[in-house]
């Protein structure tokens, strides 16, 4: 998987596992984040948080300004070069240390193998060089499967490219459909931390996150589905830049909403907006 991934935020109108594979904080005042509330009542996304800035765990990443605090990420580095199994020596004692770049940096090499493989098992094209299709060969079936543990090390260490992947792609950070029906508890505890880097990320003004907590209460899998927060969320990015949603989206959205919900709808987007992006 290469992961000089350009920017994530055509993903409202979804994501596309294959299309990852190939596109690919320091406070200094903290604001009072306050957003849309679901429609069942439970809270949404609140929390104390400065504008992003890039820190150790990001130093690689490349963002772009939209508008006010709002902030999109187009480049968040590139693949380290080497064999997986080079990569992972030169670089495993620095993650464990702490150093999220180092850390992501192995689950991209790792990653990019578990794909490769996974083409070759169901005969599908692979291309590759010979000396990737070598060294992938010579991984070992535990590193292979690690794989999910450094995107979670990295994002928990707090590297926002870790922290997106990890929210959007569940086989990535579980391991694959076998992984999520073996271990249901692991499946609650995946949500639940997805929710939270999305919330964080978009208190700083990320329109990436932003737009993916819009996707994921539209189709109420990581989290129970509402309308009324899918489209705040996705109001919250058509005033920060109306470039970055699909219109046809929202008019789909919208064709399954009362009146009634689509105002309020646009009222707690406006609150979000306020909070995180203006």
């Amino acid at each position: 998987m290469a992961c000089a991934f350009a920017s994530l935020s055509l993903l409202s109108a979804g994501c596309n596992r294959d299309k990852l594979d190939s596109d690919q904080q320091e406070a200094s005042s903290p604001a009072i984040i306050a957003t849309a509330e679901p429609a069942d009542g439970s809270k949404g996304l609140t929390a104390q948080a400065p504008p992003f800035q890039a820190s150790a765990a990001n130093k690689d990443v490349t963002t772009r300004h939209v508008s006010g605090r709002a902030f999109t990420v187009e480049d968040f580095g590139s693949n380290v070069s080497g064999s997986a199994t080079d990569v992972i020596e030169q670089l495993k004692d620095q993650a464990l240390a702490g150093d999220a770049t180092a850390s992501y940096a192995i689950f991209l090499k790792l990653n990019e193998c578990v794909r490769l493989n996974e083409r070759r098992a169901k005969g599908q094209p692979v291309r590759a060089d010979e000396a990737l299709i070598s060294s992938c060969n010579k991984l070992s079936a535990e590193d292979e499967v690690s794989s999910p543990k450094w995107l979670g090390l990295a994002a928990e260490q707090g590297n926002i490219g870790a922290q997106l992947l990890y929210s959007m792609d569940s086989a990535s950070a579980l391991g694959g459909p076998a992984a999520l029906l073996r271990d249901p508890e692991a499946v609650i505890e995946y949500k639940a931390r997805a929710k939270t880097y999305l919330e964080s990320l978009a208190s700083q003004g990320s329109i990436d996150a932003l737009l993916q907590l819009g996707n994921a209460y539209q189709a109420g899998v990581l989290v129970p589905e509402d309308l009324v927060t899918s489209r705040a969320y996705f109001e919250a990015v058509r005033l920060a830049d109306p470039s970055l949603v699909s219109k046809m989206q929202l008019k789909g959205l919208e064709g399954s909403m009362s009146p009634d919900q689509l105002s309020l709808a646009l009222r707690k987007g406006e609150e979000i907006h306020g909070s995180c992006c203006r």
